[in-house]
């Protein structure tokens, strides 16, 4: 029996219904709504893991969606799996949590501290070193909920002005985060999608992306030079009372490394596929904490556990919407965008533009879905610089707009409680001052890259 989604394909406009509910979707991500529950007197907050799931399930009282829909949007094909990619996601993340919960990242930023000596030019400097370490090898969420509340207990001990520092960390771990396949979950979606193994998207993206983050540095300190004391006083704790040392940190930091060895394998030499081994190193990982602390692990309830059902939701979501045409309606239009460098800076800059207009996750699975379609007629040289493009857009559009990355509006919600309020119209004004220049400078490396190779 043929499927009965399948009929719009044929029709010469692509059907509306999937797209109004994949906006009214993102309005809900971004309102996060209170929904009272019939019949009752209690309300069920609708925060954005849940509302990708209830578009879904709208979609599927709709003759755009069925069984089929739902399966391929959870196994996925044509090297995109989604529900390898949710678990790849949740067993780094846990490897991250555990060390922090270790004091691990802690112990190293109170080192850095130190190491300023109490310049504040230094400190600027050493943050931003900081940042970068911690964004190569943990999740993107962490570092910034971890610096952010870092950076207010060192403003508050010195009086200095956090605002500057609090820039400086939050662009420099979305650009630094396309230099690693683990650095975002966007990176693994795109790269997954285009075949690239950890070593193969170290070789595009890290050199760019360091020297992207070199520059937003620059640029950075001469927006703020103004603002960035001369001297802090460190703060007056030892470095080593903050880690919890034992058997279940050196396990931690043994898990993580193995993760980051094991991915950096070659497909052949892997026995097993690059979830299913990280996702063993974190098992092993949770075993020790078990050991440590009991039944009740604290790592497991920091997990992002809502990016499942986000995921989920819009992997259904998306597979709707290129069914229906969507993603073949926009594919001949970017085949014709030109050559090398034009693809790779017009991707980059639009997939930064949409990334603020509907957030970099659902941004990126749009993207994917649009380069898979057989409507998008480029050699693999120019699919590879589009996807880079979709790859490097899907990092900086969270510093160009505050909805750009859910950490974006996690951030907001952070430094407003510390009574530092970002406005959306002072954020992006930074953000596009220091992000355009950037964004220019990664494309063309990226362009050399690809050109040399």
């Amino acid at each position: 029996m043929v499927s009965r989604c399948r009929w719009v394909v044929g029709l010469s406009a692509p059907p509306l219904p999937p797209l109004l509910l994949f906006a009214f979707t993102l309005f809900l991500i971004f309102k996060h709504p209170l929904l009272r529950i019939p019949f009752t007197s209690r309300y069920f907050h609708l925060d954005y893991g849940w509302a990708p799931l209830l578009g879904a399930l709208l979609l599927l009282l709709t003759p755009y969606a069925d069984s089929g829909t739902v399966v391929r949007g959870v196994v996925g094909g044509e090297g995109l799996h989604p529900y390898a990619i949710i678990i790849l996601i949740l067993s780094l993340s846990y490897l991250c949590v555990s060390l922090d919960y270790r004091g691990f990242f802690e112990y190293l930023s109170l080192r850095f501290v130190r190491l300023s000596g109490g310049s504040g030019k230094k400190l600027f400097f050493l943050f931003f070193l900081l940042t970068s370490f911690l964004t190569l090898f943990t999740d993107n969420d962490i570092v910034i909920l971890t610096m952010t509340l870092l950076i207010f207990y060192m403003a508050r001990r010195s009086g200095a002005d956090p605002l500057p520092f609090l820039f400086c960390q939050f662009f420099t771990v979305n650009t630094l985060g396309m230099a690693l396949y683990m650095g975002n979950p966007t990176n693994i979606i795109a790269a997954d999608s285009m075949g690239l193994s950890f070593v193969e998207f170290a070789r595009w993206m890290f050199l760019p992306s360091l020297v992207g983050a070199f520059a937003g540095f620059g640029l950075l300190y001469a927006l703020f030079r103004r603002r960035i004391p001369r001297r802090v006083e460190p703060p007056e704790v030892e470095p080593r009372s903050v880690l919890k040392a034992g058997r279940g940190l050196w396990v931690g930091l043994a898990g993580l490394v193995g993760a980051i060895v094991f991915m950096s394998l070659p497909p052949g030499v892997r026995v097993i596929p690059m979830w299913s081994g990280v996702a063993l190193l974190a098992l092993l990982v949770l075993a020790s904490d078990l050991l440590s602390y009991g039944r009740k692990v604290p790592p497991l309830f920091r997990l992002p556990w809502k990016l499942a059902p986000f995921l989920v939701g819009l992997f259904i979501q998306m597979e709707a919407l290129s069914s229906g045409g969507w993603t073949n309606l926009l594919a001949p239009r970017l085949s014709s965008l030109g050559g090398l460098l034009p693809t790779l800076f017009l991707l980059t800059l639009l997939s930064s533009l949409l990334a603020g207009a509907m957030n970099n996750h659902p941004m990126t699975l749009f993207m994917v879905r649009t380069l898979q379609s057989p409507e998008f007629s480029r050699g693999s040289h120019l699919r590879l610089a589009s996807t880079l493009g979709v790859i490097a857009g899907s990092n900086l559009g969270a510093n160009l707009f505050l909805t750009g990355a859910l950490a974006g509006l996690m951030w907001a919600k952070l430094l407003s409680d510390k009574g530092y309020p970002v406005s959306f119209s002072q954020f992006s004004k930074y953000g596009f001052l220091v992000t355009l220049p950037v964004m220019v400078l990664i494309s063309l490396l990226l362009w050399l890259e690809l050109s040399l190779a």
